[in-house]
């Protein structure tokens, strides 16, 4: 009996392995691929459940473990307390919602399997970005793909390749080949987010610059931060005379603005204005429990009326605000708010506690996880990064696995 419960371990940790290789990949390639993914992980989570194998321990509690497990609850609960105030029920908002408390068996799994299933990690993320690259084509003057909006695609691409740069000796010093793969990985995710266009996204690019240099540089000289800017204009000079995309979008931005500046409301940054200012005034007279989870459409059109947005701003915000936090702030109220925070805020403060460890590879992992969370806080500026089941299962199984590794019973053996 013992043999048999030691073999199911074994294809336990190598299913576990093999979903985190391949699902940042499966994410862009095939429709429904992420949450295929997740569901595959959940199921495992469930058979483990049910019959646990021979060798692998019982969960051990962490007192910080429960601000985690509230804010993965936090956004059903918020849409639950909205829904029940308008007296409007409906299941659509909580399938979104539901991807980041199903994550927790993911992490409660995961952080009780052997260290060396996270390897994986390195290679998943270099591949994805690298594959989406060679996937994209030409989609009427901007490169994606079928499965992903330009947006999505541009900031997805751009996240992976930053994962894939800072992943760089994670567990030990690279091999050649593996750091060549991983520099050829960043290089292919930030040349798909330049091909894509998606300039929301390309504001993250000064905070990942400001998290690698905050925590890979220990001394900071005036003469490394010389060089660092010198680097920066230069790339950004490269960039804008080599990519026809990114030239094109940048002096896109600057007609925006000086359109903008000029009165007409109608640009793409006009619009986004609009929206902002219009999602503030909804919070404004409705700041407890929002105007329901769908209910910022609604407003569009009496707001149109009354002058306070053009009639193109009112048929873009019937889909959505353009902002993650206006949109839970609006939808749901302060609970809507206070949920979409404790989604960002709670995750990243236990991402920055394990850089604090005196082990190497949690180290690695917190900084990674910082970096992915704190890209998505930034493409939610500007999008509703996180208002799709895809998204959501992204950003939570990501944040699941990373904090898994940061809390792996296994480390220090």
């Amino acid at each position: 009996m013992g043999t048999v419960y030691s073999r199911y371990l074994y294809f336990v940790e190598k299913a576990a392995a093999l979903l985190l290789l391949i699902y940042p990949t499966l994410m862009l390639t095939v429709k429904g691929g992420m949450n295929g993914a997740f569901l595959l992980m959940l199921l495992l989570t469930f058979a483990v459940w049910v019959a646990r194998p021979a060798g692998l321990n019982t969960v051990k509690w962490q007192y910080e473990w429960k601000a985690y497990f509230v804010a993965m609850f936090a956004m059903s609960a918020a849409i639950f307390i909205s829904q029940s105030y308008h007296h409007n029920y409906g299941g659509h908002p909580h399938d979104a919602a539901s991807r980041y408390w199903l994550a927790i068996p993911v992490f409660l799994l995961l952080h009780r399997l052997r260290l060396n299933i996270f390897t994986v990690m390195q290679f998943a993320f270099p591949v994805a970005a690298i594959t989406g690259l060679l996937l994209a084509k030409d989609l009427g003057g901007r490169s994606g793909i079928g499965t992903l909006d330009l947006i999505r695609f541009g900031n997805f691409e751009l996240i992976l390749g930053v994962l894939s740069l800072f992943s760089i000796d994670w567990f030990g010093r690279d091999r050649l080949l593996l750091r060549i793969l991983k520099i050829l990985g960043f290089a292919a995710g930030l040349a798909a987010s330049l091909a894509s266009g998606s300039r929301g996204g390309w504001l993250a690019i000064p905070v990942f610059i400001a998290i690698f240099f905050y925590f890979r540089m220990i001394r900071i000289s005036l003469k490394t931060v010389a060089a660092s800017l010198m680097a920066a204009i230069l790339a950004i000079t490269i960039a804008y005379t080599g990519s026809a995309t990114f030239h094109r979008r940048v002096n896109e931005l600057a007609s925006d603005v000086a359109s903008f500046s000029q009165g007409n409301r109608d640009t793409s940054i006009g619009i986004r204005w609009q929206l902002y200012k219009a999602a503030v005034d909804v919070f404004s007279r409705h700041p407890i429990f929002g105007v329901g989870p769908e209910g910022f459409a609604l407003e569009m059109k009496p707001m149109m009326e009354a002058g306070k947005i053009t009639p193109a701003a009112a048929e873009l915000g019937r889909g959505e605000v353009h902002s993650d936090i206006l949109s839970k702030a609006t939808g749901m109220g302060v609970f809507g708010l206070l949920a979409i925070l404790a989604i960002y805020f709670v995750p990243f403060r236990l991402f920055w506690q394990a850089t604090k460890s005196t082990s190497g590879q949690v180290k690695r992992a917190g900084l990674l996880g910082i970096t992915f969370v704190s890209g998505f806080i930034v493409f939610g500026l500007t999008v509703e990064v996180l208002n799709l089941t895809m998204s959501t299962a992204f950003y939570s199984f990501t944040v699941a696995v990373l904090l898994a590794a940061c809390y792996n019973i296994h480390h220090g053996e």
